[in-house]
């Protein structure tokens, strides 16, 4: 295992050595250490018409400790709604299945598999210490390697790492992607529009599993309930930070070459819908203060400008949490990689975190020998259990527990699930509509409608109409992850219609067709004294209506329009409504409405 660390095929420097335990001590006591390093790259200046995962984004500046916070409780609960998780859901029994236990000198590894959701399998490896315990543990999910939770090259050993912790005193829980190794139920490329109605996406599943996987620790006589860490590199450094951001149980972390400000990950499972709309891996990250965090880089990743750029940032949130000390950054001259070196300095972090080892403790990495598949796979020679979903029905699974769970979720839990869905998460609660001001004599349009407009004239009021931004269809989608990083069609003229209203507060809003759906939403966020909605006979009841008109990731998962209307603040009247629009607490008329009912439904002018 003793290999160079390098960059490219032209350019070899001699192991750590003493210059990563030098590195290691350093980055305990003071911060953030450059073994050894280069300058950072230029920021990228290129204005898009969308945003891309691969965006340089902006520096988070907060004036206050209370600030922060409140941004740091705001982006928890986003990552949460993002993935499908708010509210949680229900935690079914895991049924967990050990078994092929190998005894090693001074390790031993077993096969699991366990029930994340029912019938729906998480699978890897447990390695143990000799002795009893109780002992820390390590939770590890692996990157997009060719092996997954198997990978075993210079760069990256997902099983020495967990054999090296084994031995020095960790119990390890490795797992697998979803479509990797052992988890072969859905692709990892799962997931689609009408499954993001429902909060259902790849990205969601392995965030759920990896929670379950902190339950499935717990479950372990011999793992100390209060010393839990996680690490991982890549796709699995997404996964360490996504959930120690969401689990407090998860009481130190090690996402290596992943937090960015360039890249924010380029797989779907690094990407639920919505996540990304006004924050970046940087902010998700320092939102695990006052958790002790560390940031391994590297310069032939897009963590190369690290101890520039993303640590500064986050150590000045860690600063506005009281837990400027608990941040450190090392950077290695290595490629993508979780490597010898970047492995030994995540050892005496966790040592150092866990086992309570001094600030400048060293952990050598000794040699080792990995089981072969058939001793790790779990289902190798072995059938999987009866009794498992296939894609389709975890998807009706899914469907059919959220509906059941929304409909004793407290209506505070589906508001906020809702605003975050539409984007307006950081809007605390729902104000009551604004008085219209002395004199004000205006109304909100959404639609050109000439004779309506001509009616409002006459009775007196000014008519303003709502501009939607011009929408290219064609260009999101050339956009990987679109909706992580940029709304949707209805999802922009919600916000449309939101500036318009706040820009405008105490005018009734009238519209009519798509913008009387996306105004519905609108209402929700931002509260109107009357809304006069035609619907144009809008099915409430289909999920293929709302891919059609009203596509908005999340929103079926925190109750679609009925959460909207019951949210509403202030009076709202839908026409033209038809058979199949079914919402409650609200005016709900069949038959449209003519310009003249409308005015009469509007306040009296004012002089």
């Amino acid at each position: 295992m003793n290999r160079p660390n390098r960059i490219d095929g032209s350019q070899r420097w001699p192991r750590g050595g003493l210059v990563l335990a030098a590195a290691l001590v350093l980055a305990l006591c003071v911060g953030s250490v450059d073994v050894p390093g280069q300058s950072p790259p230029t920021s990228r200046q290129a204005v898009k018409r969308f945003r891309t995962d691969t965006d340089r984004h902006p520096v988070p500046r907060f004036e206050s400790a209370a600030a922060w916070k409140q941004r740091a409780s705001y982006i928890r609960e986003h990552v949460l709604a993002s993935a499908g998780l708010l509210p949680m859901p229900e935690r079914t029994p895991l049924r967990a299945q050990e078994f092929g236990r190998v005894q090693r000198a001074d390790y031993s590894v077993s096969k699991v598999y366990f029930e994340s959701l029912p019938g729906f399998l998480v699978t890897g490896n447990v390695y143990r210490p000799v002795g009893r315990g109780p002992f820390p543990a390590i939770l590890s999910p692996h990157g997009h390697w060719a092996d997954g939770r198997l990978e075993n090259t210079a760069l990256v050993s997902e099983p020495g790492r967990a054999i090296s912790f084994a031995r020095q005193g960790f119990v390890v829980f490795t797992y697998d992607m979803i479509g990797f190794n052992d988890s072969r139920q859905l692709a990892h490329d799962f997931g689609g529009q009408s499954e993001a109605l429902w909060g259902l996406s790849l990205a969601g599943l392995q965030l759920w599993n990896s929670i379950r996987a902190v339950d499935f620790l717990e479950t372990l006589p011999d793992v100390r309930r209060d010393a839990i860490g996680a690490t991982g590199a890549s796709g699995g450094g997404t996964q360490t930070f996504l959930l120690a951001a969401v689990d407090d149980r998860v009481v130190v972390a090690a996402p290596v070459n992943m937090i960015s400000f360039y890249t924010q990950g380029g797989c779907v499972c690094e990407n639920p819908p919505g996540l990304r709309l006004d924050i970046s891996n940087v902010e998700i990250a320092a939102a695990i203060a006052p958790r002790p965090l560390l940031m391994v880089s590297a310069v032939g990743d897009w963590t190369s400008a690290t101890l520039e750029e993303e640590f500064p940032a986050i150590r000045s949130l860690y600063a506005l949490a009281g837990a400027v000390d608990l941040v450190q950054a090392v950077r290695f001259y290595a490629e993508h990689n979780f490597n010898r070196d970047s492995r030994e300095t995540v050892y005496a972090w966790m040592a150092h975190w866990l086992q309570g080892a001094p600030a400048g403790v060293v952990r050598r990495e000794r040699p080792f020998t990995v089981e072969s598949a058939a001793d790790l796979l779990v289902f190798h020679a072995r059938p999987p259990p009866e009794g498992l979903l296939t894609p389709p029905e975890l998807t009706a699974w899914w469907i059919g527990a959220a509906r059941r769970q929304r409909a004793t979720t407290p209506a505070g839990v589906r508001n906020s699930a809702l605003r975050h869905a539409l984007g307006y998460g950081d809007v605390a609660s729902m104000p009551a509509p604004p008085a219209a001001p002395a004199g004000a004599k205006t109304v909100l349009l959404a639609n050109r409608n000439t004779v309506l407009s001509a009616a409002l004239q006459r009775a007196g009021f000014k008519v303003v109409g709502i501009t939607f931004s011009p929408f290219d269809t064609r260009a999101a989608a050339l956009v990987s992850h679109f909706a992580t990083y940029n709304r949707t069609l209805a999802s922009t003229r919600v916000s449309n219609i939101v500036a318009a209203v706040r820009a405008n507060p105490g005018a009734p809003l009238i519209a009519s067709g798509d913008a009387a759906l996306a105004a519905l939403l609108a209402v929700a966020v931002a509260p109107v004294p009357l809304a006069v909605l035609d619907v144009d006979r809008f099915d409430t009841s289909s999920d293929a209506a709302l891919l059609d008109r009203l596509y908005i990731p999340g929103l079926q998962r925190a109750g679609g329009l009925q959460t909207a209307a019951t949210a509403a603040a202030g009076r709202v009247v839908v026409h033209d409504a038809g058979a199949h629009f079914q919402l409650t607490g609200i005016d709900v008329h069949q038959a449209p409405l003519t310009p003249a009912a409308i005015v009469n439904l509007l306040p009296a002018r004012r002089p």
